[in-house]
């Protein structure tokens, strides 16, 4: 692996997670950087999830330490910890996790409208561009009951982008897909950290695997390999930012 010299954008030493007395994740040593795109493998049952869900903030560790751009997230308040999640990082689930009572539009802009980061018509422009960028324009005033499953995952991908975040986690985003909506949403994803934004992926397809800049291999909670995979021929498609 080419050495780095850059300070990581996220920093695990010793990270550990227990549930209901057993420890699923074990002594995680992990560095993200910036503009990275991460695939995590293994089967099931292996952590992935877990080790994804630890690292966005979106369950605690138990042990271990976790700094974002050198600052100790441990030593946030619960507030603090969860303003930095709303801005920070953006996730993009297996099954969308997407209100049914809002248009898909606004879907995508409410983190940002919550945030009050922006002024709200800042907001909603940039709502605008990511469903232009992703090919969901012209669903925007739908329904979730009125789009296909891929066309829900590239609205998620929007809605987790909205606050310019700059870590995207996406667990298993294309379980739920067949294999042509699965790719255009993996593309999709590729974009974005051709943006520059990190990307941590957790899959179970060794093609989508492949696709990253590093593949972290999990075993019984462990981080058991660190690959790094040759960077692909640049394509002509313009990131997502």
């Amino acid at each position: 692996m080419r050495p780095r010299t850059d300070r990581p954008l996220l920093r695990a030493r010793g990270l550990a997670r227990s549930l209901g007395g057993r420890t699923v994740l074990h002594d995680i040593d992990l560095d993200v950087h910036a503009g990275e795109h991460l695939a995590v493998v293994g089967a099931s049952g292996s952590g992935k999830s877990t080790l994804l869900h630890t690292l966005s903030g979106l369950e605690a560790p138990s042990a271990g330490t976790l700094r974002w751009a050198g600052e100790d997230l441990g030593a946030l308040g619960e507030a603090q910890r969860a303003r930095h999640r709303l801005l920070e990082i953006g996730v993009v689930f297996q099954q969308f996790h997407l209100l049914r009572t809002l248009t898909l539009f606004d879907n995508v802009v409410m983190p940002g409208l919550l945030a009050r980061a922006r002024p709200r018509r800042e907001v909603l422009a940039r709502g605008r561009e990511l469903m232009a960028a992703l090919g969901v324009d012209a669903l925007a005033e739908r329904g979730v009951g009125e789009a296909s499953g891929g066309q829900l995952q590239r609205v998620a991908i929007a809605r987790a982008l909205i606050n310019r975040p700059r870590l995207v986690v996406a667990d298993e985003p294309t379980g739920a897909l067949d294999t042509a909506a699965g790719e255009g949403v993996i593309d999709a994803l590729a974009e974005v950290a051709a943006g520059g934004t990190a990307l941590l992926v957790v899959t179970h397809d060794p093609a989508i695997a492949a696709r990253a800049s590093r593949i972290i291999t999990m075993s019984d909670g462990r981080i058991t390999g660190l690959e790094e995979v040759p960077v692909p021929a640049a394509t002509s498609r313009a990131p997502i930012a």
